[in-house]
């Protein structure tokens, strides 16, 4: 019997499926709490009177994935296996957008899309570029680029672009995606203006 034993454990040794550990995957979430945002005074612009829904977010592909995008200094991209969003991107926007819109005091109101209320304005958000910018020697980035358009009726009342590049070189990819969504929100939102 001990040989037998010794004879398996000799077997799955050699058959390598008793090795060092393996590195486990890390996920990641956005959140306002770790934007470091713009107070409401620097989100600039004048307040729009009225309520406004939050429609619509979407995040264009490739960066529509829940591994992190690595931009590399070939012009590739990588998909990071290891680095993954804790949902699918545009639904940890969302979240985030909502609370921005309300933290900018722009508005009389903010409700979310699910919401059956009538509003006086909507907005639809497009995400250009969600991604760790490795290009350079040494140096990680979370960059977040995109679209803030205003709808009135289904009228574009005005459209405005934001981005923003925040160091990522500590691995804190929840702080740095979270600082430079809400910086780039508050940029483009700094561009919109209402049709009073």
């Amino acid at each position: 019997m001990k040989k037998s034993l010794l004879a398996f454990a000799c077997a799955t040794l050699l058959a390598g499926c008793i090795s060092s550990a393996k590195r486990t995957g890390v996920n990641w979430t956005v959140s306002m709490d770790r934007t470091f945002a713009l107070d409401a005074e620097e989100y600039g612009g004048v307040a729009i009177k009225g309520v406004v829904k939050l429609l619509h977010l979407a995040v264009r592909a490739p960066y529509d994935t829940r591994q992190l995008v690595v931009l590399r200094a070939d012009g590739s991209i990588a998909f990071d296996a290891f680095n993954t969003f804790a949902a699918a991107p545009a639904q940890l926007l969302k979240g985030i957008a909502l609370d921005s819109l309300e933290r900018s005091q722009r508005f009389s109101r903010v409700v979310p899309a699910n919401s059956s209320a009538r509003t006086d304005y909507t907005v639809e958000v497009e995400v250009e570029t969600l991604a760790l910018d490795c290009r350079k020697d040494s140096r990680r980035d979370a960059v977040v680029a995109l679209t803030l358009t205003l709808l009135k009726s289904r009228d574009v009342v005005a459209s405005s672009h934001g981005e923003a590049k925040i160091p990522a070189n500590g691995a804190d990819y929840s702080a740095a995606f979270s600082r430079a969504f809400g910086d780039a929100f508050a940029r483009a939102l700094a561009g919109i203006a209402g049709d009073e």
